[in-house]
C-alpha cells in the first residue's frame, strides 16, 4: 500500500494527515501542540527552543506516518513560518532534523488548499456549494466554492493566538466587554465587506481547525455530541459567555476543552460568533479536513492541479 504524509507547521499546533494514495482514504491523524510564537509578534525571528521543539515534534510525526505506511512526506510551512524573519533559518532545521524540507506556502495558497481539503470529506461532498472557514493560531482561512471552483479564497491575519496576544494580553484573565468589543470592531472592519451577506442561504457553513474542534469536544463531554457534525451557534454563544467571564485556571477545568487551548479560546469563540453573525449560520458543520488533505489532493492531481493557479 502506497501512502502518503502531509505535516502542517501552523502557529498553535503541528498535525499530520496519512491518506491512501489509491483510494485517498485517510489512514491515519496526529496532533503535537506546540505553540511556534507564544509571546512573538509577527516578524519577529523564531526562537530557537521553539524551533528545535517543532523540529522534533515534526519527526514524531513523520514517524507516525511511516507507521501508517506513508512512503512520500510533504511538510508545509503557513501563518506563522511564512512570517518569522528567520524562515529560512528553520527551514534548515526542519530539514536537518527530519531529513524533509519544509515548503512555506503564500497565505492565498493555504486558503486554497484549506478550501480544497474540506471539499475532500466525505461527510460533505454531496453538496455543492460550501462555504469554509479554518481558523488557526495565526490566520484564518475563507474559502467558498460552487463545485469545483473558487468564489473565494482569501487568508486574513485573524488567527486566534495572534487575537489573543494583540487583544486580550495573552488570554490569562477574564475577557471583558470592551475587550470582546474591540475584537468584534477589527474582525467586522476586515470581513464584512468579503463574506456576503446571509452566506448560510447559498452555502453550506463548514468549520475547519482546532477551535471548531474543541467546541465539539465540549459538546461530547456535556453529554450534547454534535449531530451530523453540527455545531450550533447557540451554543458557540453560550460558551463563549461562559469562557469569557472566567480567568485562566477556571477555563482550564471546563469539560472538554484542551487545557492548552483554554488561553485563546475566548477570543476562537469570538470571532466565531461574528462568522455565525455575517453569514447568517444557525450552526457551523465540522470538519477534520484541511491544508494536509488539499495538499494531498495537489499531490495526487490532477484534480488539485488548479490550486496554484
Amino acid at each position: 500500500m502506497s501512502a502518503i504524509a502531509v505535516v502542517d507547521v501552523g502557529s498553535n499546533s503541528i498535525k499530520v494527515a496519512v491518506v491512501n494514495a489509491q483510494d485517498r482514504r485517510e489512514l491515519g491523524r496526529l496532533t503535537e501542540s506546540v505553540r511556534l510564537q507564544q509571546d512573538a509578534q509577527p516578524g519577529d525571528p523564531l526562537p530557537g527552543e521553539a524551533q528545535d521543539a517543532a523540529a522534533a515534534a515534526i519527526g514524531r510525526l513523520l514517524d507516525f506516518a511511516r507507521s501508517k505506511g506513508a512512503t512520500r512526506f510533504t511538510v508545509l510551512g503557513t501563518s506563522a513560518v511564512r512570517e518569522c524573519a528567520n524562515r529560512q533559518a528553520f527551514a534548515e532545521r526542519v530539514r536537518q532534523v527530519t531529513g524533509v524540507p519544509l515548503t512555506i506556502v503564500s497565505g492565498e495558497v493555504e486558503a486554497r488548499l484549506a478550501g480544497s481539503g474540506v471539499r475532500t470529506d466525505p461527510a460533505y461532498k454531496a453538496y455543492a456549494n460550501i462555504m469554509a472557514f479554518d481558523l488557526g493560531g495565526g490566520s484564518l482561512e475563507v474559502t467558498a466554492l460552487r463545485g469545483q471552483h473558487y468564489v473565494l479564497a482569501r487568508s486574513f491575519p485573524l488567527g486566534s493566538v495572534r487575537m489573543t496576544n494583540g487583544y486580550l494580553r495573552g488570554g490569562a484573565g477574564v475577557v471583558d466587554e470592551l475587550d470582546q468589543a474591540s475584537i468584534r470592531t477589527h474582525l467586522m472592519g476586515v470581513l464584512q465587506t468579503v463574506i456576503p451577506a446571509n452566506a448560510a442561504e447559498n452555502y453550506l457553513i463548514i468549520g475547519a481547525g482546532g477551535a471548531f474542534a474543541a467546541i465539539a469536544l465540549h459538546l461530547e463531554a456535556i453529554g450534547e455530541p454534535p449531530v451530523g457534525g453540527r455545531l450550533p451557534v447557540l451554543r458557540i454563544r453560550e460558551l463563549r459567555d461562559r469562557m469569557c467571564a472566567l480567568d485562566l485556571d477556571a477555563r482550564r477545568k471546563i469539560p472538554g476543552i484542551p487545557a492548552d487551548r483554554a488561553d485563546i479560546m475566548p477570543a476562537a469563540l469570538i470571532t466565531l460568533c461574528v462568522l455565525a453573525d455575517l453569514t447568517g449560520a444557525e450552526s457551523f458543520h465540522l470538519s477534520h479536513y484541511g491544508v494536509r488533505h488539499g495538499m494531498v489532493e495537489l499531490l495526487l492531481g490532477p484534480s488539485g492541479e488548479h490550486l496554484l493557479t
